[in-house]
Parts: C-alpha cells; sequence; structure tokens
C-alpha cells in the first residue's frame, strides 16, 4: 500500500501497489481483492542546480590539452533515467578571451574542464595570470526549449610551469673529473613524477643518464671528434607509466680542446717551378690538417721552413705564408741545370703542438734554347723516278739544350720550302729527335 501526501510525485515515490475489494452493505467481501499498481510519471520540474555558486581552480601553463585540471557538478531532482534529468554543461564566456580564441573546453557530460590545444601552447600566467568562465548547465541534453538550466562562475588561475626545456649544455670534451657528472635538471610541477630520456638515435653508447630527482649527468669522457653535439628528451610519467607532458629537449655541445697535433696531406708534397719565375712568385700551397674544432685557436696552424736541402745558391730561396701555408720564390729565377731539385721541412704547429711536413719543390725548365742542325747543309741528292713512297731519301739531326724528354727539348722537323707540291715529308723519331725525310708521293 502507497501512502501519498499534498500530492502525487515522482519524487516521493516511483510507484504504488494496492489491493481493491468489493463490499455488500454488511461489509463482506463480494468480488477481489484485485492488485492495482499506480505508476508517478516524472515531469520536468525541477531545474538543475550547480553545488557551488563560484567555483576556484588553477592550471600550469602547457598543461597537456584534453586533461582535466577541475571539474564541475549539478544536480537535478527529475529522473536521471530521462531526458528531464540529463545535464548538458557549455562554457558560455572566457574572460579574457584573446584574439577571439577560446583557451579552455569543457566535457558537456562530466563537468570536467581542460585546455584547449592552443590554451596548451599559448597561456602565459606573465600576460594574463588568472581567466574568468561562465558555465552553465542545462537538463533535457539541451535539446528542448522548455528545459532548465543554471549557471556558474569559475575563476582559474594560471601557473607557471616549471616542466622547461634547460638551456643548452656545454661539456668539455675529455674531462678528467671522476663520473658521473652533473650537467642539468629536470623538474615536474608536482613530486612524485617518474623520469627517463630518451634518444631518438639510438646510438650504441649513449653516454648520459637521469635520476628520479630529475638530475641528468653525463656518464663517461666525451671526444669532440667522434661526436660534437647530442640531442636527447626528458620524459615524465605517471605511476601508471602514462606521459604527463611533452618531451622536453636536452641539447649537449661538446667543447673543443687542443687535443689534435696538426697533420701532413702527405708522406712528400711536391710542387713545381719554372725556372724562369719572377721574385714573390707563387709556387703551391701545403695544406695540412687539424682534427680540433674549425675556426678556434685550437685549428690555427702556423707554417715554418726549418731546413732546405740543399742550400744553394744559398739558403732561403723559397718563404712559406705563416697562416696560409703558400709557397713564394724568394730569389729572381731558378736554373735546373744547377739544381733541378729542392727538399724542405716545415715546421707546422698550433697552439699546443708540432709536426714536420715534407716539401719537393721541382724545378722545371722553360724552352729557352734554339735547336741546332748538327749541319749547315746535307747537299744534293739524285732519286730515280720510281722511288717507292715511304723510301727514306735522308735523315737529318739536330740538338736542343733544353731539358731532355720533355716538352721543351722536343723538335719537330718540317719543309719550309722547294717542295710546293708536297713529294716529300719528315718524320721524327721522338726518343732521338732524328729527322727522316721520305717520299710521301
Amino acid at each position: 500500500m502507497c501512502v501519498m501526501r499534498s500530492r502525487l510525485t515522482k519524487e516521493v515515490s516511483f510507484s504504488c501497489q494496492h489491493q481493491v475489494s468489493a463490499l455488500d452493505a454488511h461489509g463482506n467481501t463480494v468480488e477481489g481483492p484485485v492488485p492495482i499498481t499506480i505508476e508517478v510519471k516524472d515531469i520536468n520540474d525541477n531545474r538543475p542546480v550547480f553545488l557551488q555558486p563560484k567555483y576556484e581552480g588553477s592550471v600550469r601553463q602547457n598543461s597537456r590539452p584534453g586533461k582535466p585540471f577541475m571539474y564541475v557538478n549539478a544536480t537535478d531532482l527529475d529522473d536521471p533515467a530521462t531526458p528531464n534529468g540529463q545535464l548538458i554543461y557549455q562554457i558560455i564566456m572566457q574572460l579574457p578571451k584573446v584574439n577571439n580564441v577560446m583557451y579552455f573546453q569543457i566535457n558537456n557530460k562530466t563537468g570536467a574542464i581542460s585546455l584547449t590545444r592552443e590554451g596548451s601552447q599559448e597561456l602565459d600566467p606573465l600576460k594574463n595570470p588568472s581567466y574568468k568562465l561562465v558555465v552553465s548547465v542545462e537538463d533535457m541534453g539541451g535539446q528542448n526549449d522548455h528545459s532548465f538550466s543554471d549557471s556558474t562562475s569559475v575563476d582559474i588561475m594560471v601557473k607557471e610551469n616549471i616542466w622547461k626545456a634547460p638551456e643548452p649544455v656545454e661539456i668539455e670534451e675529455n674531462s678528467t673529473n671522476p663520473y658521473p657528472i652533473k650537467i642539468t635538471q629536470v623538474q615536474w610541477n608536482d613530486p612524485g613524477a617518474l623520469y627517463s630520456l630518451v634518444d631518438k638515435e639510438k646510438p650504441s653508447k649513449f653516454p648520459f643518464s637521469i635520476d628520479q630527482e630529475g638530475d641528468i649527468y653525463v656518464t663517461q669522457p666525451l671526444d669532440r671528434e667522434e661526436k660534437d653535439a647530442y640531442v636527447f628528451y626528458a620524459v615524465a610519467k605517471d605511476e601508471h607509466g602514462k606521459p604527463l607532458a611533452f618531451p622536453l629537449q636536452i641539447q649537449v655541445k661538446v667543447k673543443d680542446i687542443n687535443d689534435n697535433p696538426p697533420t701532413c696531406p702527405s708522406a712528400v708534397t711536391v710542387l713545381e717551378v719554372q725556372e724562369n719565375e719572377q721574385i714573390g712568385s707563387s709556387i703551391g700551397t701545403l695544406i695540412a690538417h687539424d682534427m680540433d674544432e674549425e675556426n678556434t685557436v685550437n685549428s690555427v696552424l702556423e707554417y715554418r721552413i726549418v731546413d732546405q736541402t740543399p742550400k744553394v745558391p744559398r739558403d732561403g730561396l723559397f718563404l712559406v705564408q705563416s697562416y696560409s701555408g703558400t709557397f713564394q720564390l724568394a730569389v729572381q729565377s731558378l736554373r735546373k741545370r744547377d739544381t733541378p731539385q729542392y727538399n724542405l721541412t716545415v715546421e707546422v704547429s698550433d697552439k699546443g703542438f708540432k709536426t714536420l711536413c715534407f716539401v719537393q719543390i721541382n724545378i722545371i725548365d722553360i724552352n729557352d734554347q734554339i735547336p741546332i742542325f748538327e749541319k749547315p747543309d746535307y747537299g744534293n741528292l739524285t732519286l730515280p723516278e720510281d722511288t717507292a713512297i715511304g723510301t727514306v731519301i735522308l735523315t737529318i739531326q739536330a740538338t736542343d739544350a733544353d731539358e731532355p724528354h720533355t716538352g721543351s727539348s722536343k723538335i719537330l722537323y718540317r719543309i719550309t720550302q722547294g717542295d710546293s707540291e708536297g713529294r716529300l715529308e719528315i718524320e721524327t723519331d721522338p726518343e732521338t729527335n732524328t729527322g727522316y725525310v721520305k717520299v710521301k708521293k
């Protein structure tokens, strides 16, 4: 049996069950009892109400978009199993609203408030330390013109996010300090984060580690000549292994020290100079190498000639520019017939090392001698008219005082007069410079 007071309401009772009997004038049951159930049907006669007239919360800048940092809650006495009690949340105002961009979003079913992607990227406590939201709740799923609503204000403080990438780090190579050495640190905003390092390059040796205080260490000496920079990431996760935020990029530059001597380009560097070159003429360049960092004092090389062999006609026949390694002639000219070759010992030095390199300078002959026939006149020749084509009819010889077996001493013969019809030709033996006059046609 159900007892109802004042009026039937869904909020008092969902249903009532009765037993009904028919009685005669003496009170005796004529028929029945018959069970009767009275169902009370809900109507939308209650408005939703926020549990608090005002909410306060805080969020860190650069927090992950979509991750709730606070909730608002409302209740409705209507049946939650019907549209009358289905509540929808909505942000209807954000102050300030920068460039008409919403920095906050709300889950319309749970009331969870989180950052939008723009909010995650642009919130800055130095620019706007606080925001005010007006949040509404509406029953009937917000789909009916007769639905009820309520609103509340939400004050949000923006806190600085200390989960920031540290400044790039410089580590001196081949340090003799005891390892591991702390080089920088990262820190999550709240205690309890689990830290790890990730290197996308996946090197065979990863010389860095991180402890659970967020301190990052280099674990072994680094060699700049092997690898001059490292880029890896620090990750913070919660106790369930889920990332708390985007990874932070850690940049490490390996600082050079002068630990490499200069090296010669080859065992002997060979240069050439013609014997008629003028004083100051450039002969060539010795380019030594230094594996230390370019454009630093550790790799600046200085050149100096420390020995010349032979020392004729005198010592100091050549100069070398101190910082370019370019050789110049220090005398008016050299003669190949006097000395065909010079050997120089060159000291190449950087700030802390010295290396000896060897340079060979060959003197090249120039074509400054006239070829001379051994006879001024080879006389007269008489040939039968049927002399075969290709027959050698005369051998001639000339000499040249230039260097043998070079272009300067190569002799070429040609007929310049007396054979207008081209019946004869001269072939030259390049080994002996002998000329053979032959019948051509």
